[in-house]
């Protein structure tokens, strides 16, 4: 009996010691995301940024859904600091997500910052009315993270510029445009959407986004999670000690000791290796369907499904591409539907591209440089002859203390060594004005083959500081005419044209959209 009283007392003293640790938890995270003012977002390449620290958890808009497997959480307000920005490392970037201190340090205190409201059902728009007002064309845009509005401020949303486009027409449109976008949505989901609660709505015309996500190969497939439930015990077991912070925060501890992350250096050879393994053959989404969320198929069925149930109501339909993968399987897919359903596809891929290629255009006018040379095709890739390639990057807002460098998976940029192969701009080497903040490099690069490189701003050698966006650039090189030097489009250092990070347009883009799919309703 002395030993059963002995351990009951030890049991107790561990029950209380551990729930007065889960109080002092809990209420530690309450008070610290009661500071908060800017959210960051997690932005290193290759997504590896290894375990969320749990404190942010109670900042996240997603929860789960049975129906849905995610949607937003009801009437959240945030403002989110862009850092997809250089930074001095990546170290910078990973203790900014896991700073248990609420205020921003310095040097992420001038990055842009976007907000979003979400109204009583969780969605990026004003309050639904379930009564159409007579004489308003009604407007639903579905989709992901393009038609949330991913990067942009409320009054930046693809949806937003449609309802202000309309209103500001000659006469103006009486318009209600309702934003229906989810963050990481497939259209297994949005079909869920429109049978749950969009059609509901009754709107005039149903806008459709999805592909991005439904290509992601994440391990599994969005049906599945629907149709499995929480069944077994040990599921069981996780949902009741997911909400125990003493257990996350040990859990958390424990993988961020092993995590180890990777550099830049690292996703450079990595590609170089993959590039070397790859054949001419597309991926064949078939051999990948039960990992994949939304095979090609079932994405076929999904946004035919959504046309016939849209048009079922009396509702015109438009399809809207948003991905910025231009070997997509599921862009020809969205054609084919275009074509088959007699509805009207916006190319968005298109339209960025197009918008791009102007920007660089007007970068050579602004500085006076020599157009991007046109090229003839190479014969076969890894041909043997050397075509003479300059690499032009304008150091845009960020200050240079000693010299732009370039590394790359070549031996001619440096075999991916950091600060090692330093760019000019002294009228050698390729530039061609000497102090106008356009740096270039001229490199000889085998005909055919793929680079990738980045560029970094007066770091050590060798070392990977001074860094650019968490972003790998690459060129296809072609092979030039007569052997003449092939200039690449003048890039910008911390800037990507047209996007906002590596899956997003920017607010330029999302107005691009928003124009064309104003033409299309007409």
């Amino acid at each position: 009996m002395r030993a059963l009283h002995v351990l009951g007392k030890a049991l107790l003293t561990t029950i209380v010691f551990f729930a007065l640790v889960e109080v002092a938890l809990r209420a530690a995270y309450a008070g610290r995301n009661a500071l908060v003012t800017y959210v960051p977002l997690p932005y290193v390449v290759g997504d590896n940024y290894g375990p969320i620290p749990p404190w942010l958890d109670n900042l996240l808009i997603l929860r789960p859904d049975p129906t849905l497997i995610w949607k937003n959480i009801p009437d959240a307000r945030r403002a989110y600091v862009d850092i997809f920005t250089p930074v001095w490392s990546d170290r910078d970037r990973l203790s900014l997500l896991r700073r248990f201190l609420p205020w921003l340090p310095r040097e992420f205190r001038s990055n842009p910052v976007w907000r979003i409201a979400l109204n009583g059902e969780g969605f990026r728009s004003a309050p639904f009315s379930a009564v159409r007002k007579p004489g308003v064309l009604r407007i639903a845009c579905m989709g992901d993270s393009w038609t949330f509005g991913m990067n942009v401020n409320q009054d930046q949303t693809y949806p937003a510029r449609v309802e202000a486009r309309l209103a500001g027409q000659q006469p103006a449109r009486n318009v209600d445009v309702m934003n229906f976008g989810i963050l990481g949505y497939t259209s297994f989901q949005g079909l869920q959407l429109l049978k749950t609660r969009v059609l509901d709505l009754q709107p005039d015309v149903v806008i459709i986004g999805f592909g991005m996500n439904d290509s992601d190969v994440a391990g599994y497939r969005d049906r599945d999670v629907v149709a499995s439930g929480v069944t077994s015990w040990r599921d069981r077991v996780k949902e009741v000690t997911a909400h125990s912070e003493s257990l996350a925060l040990l859990k958390y501890l424990a993988l961020a000791l092993r995590f180890h992350p990777q550099n830049m250096g690292d996703f450079l050879r990595a590609d170089a290796k993959a590039d070397q393994g790859k054949s001419n053959a597309t991926v064949n989404y078939d051999d990948l369907e039960a990992w994949t969320r939304v095979s090609p198929r079932d994405y076929d069925r999904n946004v035919r499904e959504m046309i016939a149930l849209a048009r079922g109501r009396g509702a015109r339909v438009v399809l809207l591409d948003n991905e910025l993968w231009p070997e997509s399987p599921y862009r020809a897919v969205l054609r084919s539907i275009s074509r088959d359903e007699q509805v009207p596809l916006v190319d968005s891929l298109q339209l960025i591209a197009d918008e791009r290629v102007k920007i660089e255009r007007g970068m050579e006018t602004q500085f006076r440089l020599a157009p991007a040379a046109a090229a003839a095709p190479a014969s076969a890739p890894g041909s043997s002859g050397g075509v003479p390639v300059v690499f032009r990057v304008y150091q845009g807002r960020y200050p240079v203390p000693k010299q732009l460098a370039i590394a790359g998976n070549d031996p001619s940029l440096g075999n991916v060594s950091p600060n090692t192969v330093a760019m000019h701009d002294d009228g050698t080497h390729g530039d061609e004005h000497a102090g106008d903040h356009v740096w270039s490099f001229r490199a000889t690069l085998p005909a055919g083959t793929r680079v990738r490189y980045v560029y970094t701003n007066s770091g050590a050698p060798g070392q990977w500081e001074g860094l650019d966006l968490p972003h790998v650039r690459e060129v296809q090189v072609t092979q030039s005419v007569d052997g003449r030097d092939l200039y690449l489009p003048v890039e910008t250092f911390g800037r990507l044209y047209m996007q906002a990070d590596n899956w997003h347009t920017d607010a330029l883009g999302y107005d691009l959209i928003a124009r064309a799919v104003v033409d299309a309703l007409r």
